[in-house]
């Protein structure tokens, strides 16, 4: 019952938010994963993922379950895909390993797990975001803008994330920051980063050597995502105005759910905005900008986010400037593969260096992209 309440819930919420049309598409793509499911339903593989991210996000699936899958299938290891809603408990019979991503807690779920253990199967959490206790996403600003009954129906999801991580054997996860607040629910933790897949790194590969120079304007880029970044934007506000106060030649590229915020309306003929876009369109957007911005808020939450901001703009030789914080300080050799900063005056400086030298911006770049390739980012 409290799955039928679940989906009765998100329903409403999507026919009144989104509209018919957005209702139709997630209809349709539910219609597909049923479908897939049902042919997958009795293959013997080594592991099943089961994927507990909605379409709507489809970003975290894409590179927790579908790039893992990619990793696997180059080592000879077979695999599928369920969504969570659709998983069935005889397919606990036909794979060996489980791996739950992002995945809330249902009866079909606990009880599939409590079976695949009596058979001593292994069962894995995956998990790339602090969204398993309320007590970590309580400090995300933007989640304060909801409604109580958005709010409840958030937390809920958290706190069910979190019941069907602690039934699992171990967790597999993205940062050692987050590995070792994980640490705390499970008795074992593995760290597999984020990584290009192929497709990602071909599509790299063609807006590179479609890549054109623009002599009149030196384009920062920030690439948000979701309304969730509205904060870290505002973070690097000040020092951004006084940027492009300073110098006429710069551009604000804008790529996502941004709101953009009152102090740089006086600017608006120097800020391109895109809407959210497919990820295959990214890497031509991304290869646009001479900097990528990667402002992040100092919190227990963004310190266990992953550094992909940076790898993505590292395979377009796109140097990165990023806050001192989490995955972006262990990543980025400062200076070399990236440039960290703290406080306001850090950014301005910062920035105005590179945009005064654009060998910087080069080397930067160059060097970036010469390290996840080595490194096997790419």
């Amino acid at each position: 019952m409290s799955e039928l309440k679940t989906l009765a819930e998100k329903t409403v919420r999507t026919l009144k938010e989104e509209g018919p049309a957005s209702f139709g598409r997630k209809v349709k793509n539910y219609i597909h994963t049923t479908s897939v499911a049902g042919k997958d339903a009795k293959v013997f593989k080594d592991v099943l993922f089961i994927n507990g991210c909605d379409e709507s996000v489809p970003h975290p699936a894409r590179y927790r379950v579908t790039h893992q899958r990619e990793q696997l299938e180059a080592n000879s290891i077979s695999s599928s895909e369920v969504y969570y809603v659709n998983l069935q408990l005889n397919q606990v019979r036909f794979y060996r390993t489980f791996i739950f991503f992002r995945c809330p807690y249902t009866d079909t779920i606990g009880e599939f797990i409590k079976l695949a253990k009596s058979l001593n199967k292994k069962v894995l959490f995956d998990i790339d975001d602090l969204v398993i206790d309320t007590k970590y996403t309580d400090t995300i600003k933007y989640l304060d803008s909801m409604s109580k009954e958005e709010r409840e129906l958030y937390d809920d999801g958290v706190n069910r994330m979190g019941k069907t991580l602690k039934l699992c054997d171990a967790a597999i996860t993205t940062t050692e920051r987050l590995a070792e607040e994980l640490d705390h629910y499970v008795q074992e933790v593995f760290i597999n980063r984020n990584t290009a897949s192929e497709k990602m790194c071909k599509l790299s590969a063609q807006a590179l050597k479609n890549k054109k120079t623009d002599n009149e304007y030196v384009k920062m880029g920030y690439f948000s995502g979701s309304l969730t970044h509205n904060d870290d934007f505002l973070l690097i506000l000040p020092a951004v105005k006084k940027i492009m106060e300073q110098y006429e030649s710069v551009q604000l590229h804008v790529v996502g759910q941004l709101n953009l915020p009152a102090p740089l309306e006086s600017m608006r003929s120097r800020i391109v905005a895109h809407p959210f876009v497919d990820w295959q369109k990214l890497p031509q957007l991304i290869s646009e900008v001479d900097i990528n911005l990667a402002p992040l808020e100092e919190s227990i939450f963004n310190e266990a986010k992953s550094e992909n901001k940076w790898v993505e703009a590292a395979l377009l030789k796109v140097p990165t400037v990023a806050s001192n914080v989490g995955a972006f300080e262990k990543m980025i050799e400062h200076n070399v593969t990236g440039l960290l900063c703290t406080g306001e005056e850090e950014w301005v400086s910062t920035l105005g260096h590179l945009i005064e030298n654009p060998r910087e911006r080069k080397r930067i770049g160059e060097s970036a992209y010469q390290y996840c390739v080595k490194q096997g980012f790419h």
